[in-house]
């Protein structure tokens, strides 16, 4: 489940982030199929840069874990919308939820937008799912318990 405090520590680092590292950068991508890396480069710089610090989460303990955890909010892409526009969006999802339209609202269903562009990229299961559960309670997350744990921490 998201926190406020997460949600406020994303936003910080959104303003000053200028994506990866591109060594680093060149690691994640030696893990992702050619279809998952196409998703991956279509995510902003700052979306890049969280990929692959939760790709590096000392928590995760094999390569499928970190293509997961990588690829868990590739479905932010889809809004197109810049950091404003998704604290909008936030907002207005708490203020009016169900009530968004548009790129706002695709940006609060980056869960499932991810999850269908992930299926659709024949990723692994479990990296589909965990882009759908990502945002649920680890209680309700239909994967296993320590996998969902590990990539909980990793976000």
């Amino acid at each position: 489940m998201i926190s406020g405090a997460h949600l406020v520590r994303r936003f910080f680092q959104s303003l000053v982030d200028r994506g990866p590292d591109p060594t680093e950068e060149a690691w994640l991508l030696g893990l992702l199929t050619q279809s998952e890396a196409d998703l991956y480069q279509q995510m902003s710089a700052a979306d890049r840069r969280h990929a692959l610090r939760s790709a590096e989460c000392p928590a995760l303990v094999n390569d499928a874990q970190r293509v997961a955890a990588a690829l868990h909010d590739v479905g932010k892409a889809r809004s197109g919308l810049g950091t404003l526009g998704r604290v909008g969006a936030t907002l207005g999802g708490i203020a009016a939820p169900g009530r968004l339209r548009g790129r706002w609202a695709d940006y609060r269903d980056h869960p499932r937008l991810g999850a269908t562009m992930l299926r659709e990229a024949d990723s692994a299961d479990q990296t589909v799912v965990w882009a759908a559960e990502h945002h649920l309670p680890l209680s309700e997350c239909s994967l296993p318990r320590d996998v969902a744990a590990a990539l909980a921490a990793a976000d």
